[in-house]
């Protein structure tokens, strides 16, 4: 049996790592300024993230447990009695995506505990971008892509898809005539 290094334990849990951190940063991140400029309250934005990352996050580790498990289960089948390939194992893979949906989660949500909702719109947009960047370099350094490209790429591509959020938040707010100040 070959010893396992570190390096391929991240790489056999890049995926869902990268879709954890990902998923957690963009959804939390569009959900909660989307609520806040609708709704302007530090309660209900708190609220709403903290309702937010727990159910996603159990959703997606859920998620990721059953994928995992069907894709093994239909490898064998495909497979009956010839060679397996390693495949994922449920349990890690969920544990890994629950960890890593939860921690990105907080990145967009922090500033919200210490600022008030107007002043924690700007830094947790900054906060969620320099974290989608920095997670593009990072898993560049396992895919051989430019570190820059792929960092770019990340919070470029996350970032319009958290922008919906902003979007609807602020035309619902608009549509109700509720003054956000």
């Amino acid at each position: 049996m070959k010893k396992r290094t570190l390096r391929h334990e991240i790489v056999d849990s890049l995926r869902e790592i990268i879709f954890g951190l990902e998923d957690s940063l963009v959804s939390t991140l569009g959900a909660i300024t989307g609520i806040a400029v609708g709704a302007g309250s530090k309660y209900i934005v708190i609220l709403s993230g903290l309702v937010l990352i727990a159910a996603e996050g159990m959703s997606m580790a859920a998620g990721s447990y059953l994928s995992s498990k069907s894709a093994a289960q239909a490898e064998e089948a495909f497979h009956q009695n010839g060679p397996v390939q390693e495949a994922t194992k449920p349990v890690r893979a969920a544990a890994v995506m629950g960890v890593f949906y939860f921690l990105g989660g907080f990145v967009p949500l922090f500033p919200y505990f210490i600022l008030d909702v107007r002043t924690a719109i700007l830094p947790s947009v900054v906060a969620t971008a320099l974290v989608l960047f920095l997670v593009g370099v990072w898993a560049a350094t396992y895919t051989k892509r430019s570190k820059i490209r792929s960092g770019l790429e990340m919070m470029f591509v996350s970032l319009a898809a958290a922008g919906v959020g902003y979007l609807i938040g602020r035309a619902v707010a608009t549509f109700f005539g509720v003054e956000v100040s």
